[in-house]
């Protein structure tokens, strides 16, 4: 475009809108750039998140499991009720502290996967 037919205080409108621009342009390339060094940094610690969430699952039912075997064992009367009472307590309270840590870890992943997305979304323009 030529611009030597614009009147100065066009020119300098003119200009000020290209710098502005330009401005944005460099804004948007940093902000991609960063959208994208996240989401390869997300990728790795998500894949460690989704291990811990599938650990914690794991402990979890094995716990289940283990306060329904003393239960069968006292209900079969090869336990007393008394001798194993604070060892179902015991278990029941770390399965209570790893269902707690296991809502949180999937809080950790919704929230950060979906926030992650949105900017996803964003730099690919939909």
């Amino acid at each position: 475009m030529s611009r030597e037919a614009l009147l100065p205080s066009e020119a300098r409108s003119y200009e000020e809108f290209a710098a502005a621009l330009d401005r944005l342009d460099k804004a948007w390339e940093s902000y991609v750039r960063g959208v994208r060094e996240l989401m390869e940094e997300w990728e790795k610690v998500k894949v460690k998140l989704l291990e811990r969430i599938s650990k914690t699952e794991g402990l979890i039912e094995a716990i289940k499991n283990e306060v329904e075997e003393l239960r069968v064992e006292i209900a079969l009367g090869l336990r007393s009720e008394e001798e194993s009472k604070e060892e179902v307590e015991r278990l029941e309270e770390r399965r209570a502290r790893l269902e707690d840590r296991l809502k949180a870890l999937r809080g950790f992943l919704e929230d950060i996967e979906t926030r992650v997305r949105e900017h996803r979304e964003r730099v690919m323009g939909r």
